[in-house]
């Protein structure tokens, strides 16, 4: 699986790409999906460079980006009535 990752917050030097990424655990009322295509908006870079960390606190490492079209691989039932 492959992942872009940043560990700390700043700018575009603190990403790194992974190849070898662990495959997400999913949880009650989640869903894996097998990425086919993602893009990057001007949140996710607000988020990386820590703008909005009393907003949105991040756990490190961190996954870069939230949107992403693709093919659901695994559901997990739960709260949400999946």
């Amino acid at each position: 699986m492959k992942a872009v990752k940043y560990s700390n917050y700043g700018g575009i030097d603190v990403l790194k790409v992974f190849t070898d990424a662990d495959r997400p655990v999913i949880h009650d009322g989640q869903v894996l999906v097998e990425v086919e295509a993602a893009s990057i908006n001007p949140i996710d870079f607000k988020v990386r460079q820590g703008y909005m960390k009393d907003f949105v606190p991040l756990k490190f490492p961190a996954t870069i980006g939230g949107d992403f079209a693709g093919v659901v691989k695994e559901i997990r039932a739960g709260r949400f009535g999946i």
